[in-house]
């Protein structure tokens, strides 16, 4: 940063922020640890670098970070991300005594116990300045901060240039910072900062005594060390916590949690479910999240070993359980779906030894989810495709395991010659006709989501046929986008949905209530996810293929 010296026109670009657009149902959150950002805040991000600006990129003891890489390497866009943290995370902290030796015109501070001079702040002195991480975690721990003074600087006054080395992070140097003006100097830094934040410690005006101003030395430096920084695992109040923070965002399409097993399950395996009581008495709070607000899907990670995550366990375990899961999800497993197994991707910080990283595919499956969203439309299945990133499968499945699986809920990651890891499956975990299918689900999601935009615009209105007209109007013209993209059934739209709002869906006992009821009938396209051929060899020796 250097302030202007001379006369004249400057630019400086500053791109606007993207505002949420709630209609859309390609955006997902992350639920976990990361490497630094702020706790327990819904934070949306666009590509992977404004992710690392944030959160500081990938952290070699949590799996959040890996798996929003994976995301935006699979063709996700935009994503929300809540950083979880536990009751011990600390900032690393510094002091810097700024200007010992250094003059203020016409006041210092009195000598007691060789007391610096001081910068003046309106009716206060600022004799020192408290450093801080700028969010709290190990990462900051032995950072290093160096303050340059020079007493001319280009702009003809005192001048500070502040250096900011932490491990693991680009260096940050801001240039031709104010030397004279404690607060201005403490703005400056808090708002370009990402890695530091100052806070003057101020001292009443009363102990100031009129000084004559002296020179000073014409340049000097401290060279400074953070400490005391530290990291804490959240706990199941931080995960309930954290999954209402992303349920207040109406962007949020799709909900992952990375690290949920790891911080919550004490790494137990599947065949002892009930040992990790709190990961799903979490995972419960995020699928009945979901269906209460009908608008977003969880995707659901199986456990794995954390002493061998590449090996995968075994159908009996994941049978038990799909059992637990059913017993804890009950009527809520519309709005789950469960992908597996764990996946290896490229790992830039296990060097030669270590250079693969197995995490859950919960990452990579959102960001598949996110890209054939915006390709072809939420109705279509995200599945029968490839991941992108992906470089192994933590082991396979016979036909009959896979079979078993399959008609457990549980969407399998399976590697075909010449095409790599491809999703294969598109079911949720419920086990009716009509919630069976993703696509259908998030067909729903973004059919409410629709009707939603158009409907909340008219909820003062006056009630009676007038406005029954217009949500009858409103709500059609959704359906008969989804009808043209191929998301609904039959020849026409009338065979394809059928919208009611009128005195029979709005009887005077409901009117009275303040509500307005609209019934609103879908016949959703099914997904192909079986096909039979039959095939005849015909008296010429022609082979013939009937399709069923």
């Amino acid at each position: 940063m250097i302030d202007p010296t001379s006369p004249g026109l400057r630019f400086e670009v500053v791109p606007p922020p993207a505002p949420p657009e709630p209609l859309r149902s390609d955006v997902a959150a992350f639920l976990g640890a990361t490497r630094r950002g702020p706790v327990g805040e819904a934070m949306r991000v666009e590509e992977w670098r404004d992710y690392q600006q944030v959160f500081g990129g990938l952290e070699g003891d949590a799996l959040t970070p890996y798996a929003v890489r994976s995301y935006f390497e699979n063709g996700g866009q935009v994503a929300w991300i809540v950083r979880l943290a536990g009751i011990g995370t600390f900032p690393a902290l510094g002091v810097w005594p700024p200007l010992a030796g250094l003059p203020l015109p016409g006041h210092r501070v009195p000598a007691v116990g060789g007391a610096s001079e001081a910068f003046l702040a309106g009716a206060a002195a600022v004799t020192r300045f408290d450093l801080a991480a700028a969010t709290p975690g190990a990462w900051s721990e032995g950072g290093r901060v160096l303050f340059r003074y020079r007493r001319r600087g280009p702009s003809g006054g005192a001048e500070i240039d502040v250096e900011v080395r932490v491990a693991g992070e680009a260096p940050e140097i801001l240039r031709g910072l104010p030397a004279r003006d404690a607060l201005a100097l403490a703005a400056r830094v808090n708002e370009s900062s990402r890695l530091l934040r100052l806070t003057p410690d101020l001292a009443p005006a009363a102990l100031l005594v009129p000084a004559p101003a002296a020179l000073g030395p014409a340049r000097r430096e401290w060279d400074l060390v953070l400490t005391g920084g530290a990291d804490a695992p959240p706990g199941r109040a931080e995960y309930l916590a954290a999954v209402e923070t992303a349920g207040r965002q109406r962007e949020i399409a799709l909900v992952a949690l990375p690290d949920l097993y790891r911080h919550l399950s004490h790494g137990v395996l599947p065949g002892a479910a009930p040992s990790g009581q709190q990961a799903f008495e979490v995972l419960k709070a995020a699928v009945v999240d979901a269906e209460r607000r009908h608008d977003r899907l969880v995707l659901v990670d199986l456990p794995s070993d954390p002493d061998a995550p590449g090996r995968p366990p075994s159908s009996e375990e994941i049978a038990a359980l799909l059992d637990f899961f059913g017993l804890i999800l009950e009527e809520e497993g519309r709005s789950a779906a469960v992908y597996h197994p764990w996946i290896a991707v490229v790992d830039p910080l296990g060097g030669v030894t270590s250079p693969l990283r197995w995490l859950p595919p919960s990452g990579a499956v959102a960001g598949l989810a996110s890209r054939l969203d915006r390709e072809r439309g939420a109705h279509h299945t995200p599945a029968n495709a490839p991941l992108r990133d992906a470089v192994e499968a933590a082991g396979a499945f016979t036909p009959e395991e896979q079979g078993r699986l399959n008609a457990g809920g549980v969407n399998l990651l399976r590697c075909f010659p010449n095409r790599g890891l491809t999703v294969w499956g598109g079911r949720t975990l419920s086990g009716e006709p009509g919630t069976l299918y993703v696509a259908h689900r998030r067909l729903l999601h973004r059919l409410v989501r629709a009707i939603r935009r158009v409907a909340e615009p008219l909820v003062f209105e006056v009630e009676g046929p007038e406005l029954w007209l217009t949500f009858v109007r409103a709500i059609t013209s959704v359906l008969l986008e989804a009808f043209r993209g191929g998301a609904l059934k039959g020849a026409r739209p009338e065979e394809a949905f059928r919208v009611r709002c009128d005195e029979e869906t709005n009887p005077p006992e409901e009117r009275e209530l303040g509500r307005v009821t609209c019934v609103i009938e879908l016949a959703p396209a099914v997904p192909m996810e079986f096909i039979t051929l039959r095939v005849a060899l015909g008296r010429e020796g022609e082979l013939e293929v009937f399709e069923k």
